[in-house]
């Protein structure tokens, strides 16, 4: 529940971009999102994804989660592909970091399968409660 409601509403944020996008709904010509947090969000939006194996439980000052929404070009599928930068590297060269139960390349709706549980809150009161 923790998770749900620290980094469930920026998590179901950037997948209702990525929806958007492929179904050419947003009006925005966009092609970047950035957003700042806490250590709390990077380990929660890990968390969402199932990267408890390769999950920085100690996030450094600088680091970045980076969710990208792909194309590939032989299928014309969209996927997704997640990239971890530590903040402390020398080179802060991106790592890619696999989804675990979610095929390779990742596809946007089955992940959105996976993490629905995890975005999906209708009734804010309740959770709290709970």
């Amino acid at each position: 529940t923790m998770i749900r409601l620290m980094s469930g509403q920026i998590f179901q944020e950037a997948v209702g971009l990525m929806k958007a996008r492929l179904k050419n709904e947003t009006s925005l010509a966009r092609q970047l999102y950035l957003y700042t947090g806490h250590d709390f969000t990077i380990v929660g939006i890990q968390r969402i994804l199932g990267l408890t194996d390769t999950c920085h439980w100690v996030v450094e000052p600088s680091s970045a989660l980076i969710l990208e929404l792909r194309t590939d070009p032989a299928t014309n599928g969209s996927y997704i592909k997640v990239l971890y930068i530590d903040g402390v590297s020398k080179d802060l060269e991106p790592v890619e970091l696999a989804i675990p139960g979610c095929d390779s390349p990742c596809s946007l709706y089955q992940l959105m399968n996976m993490t629905e549980k995890y975005y999906n809150v209708t009734d804010w009161q309740k959770e709290c409660e709970s």
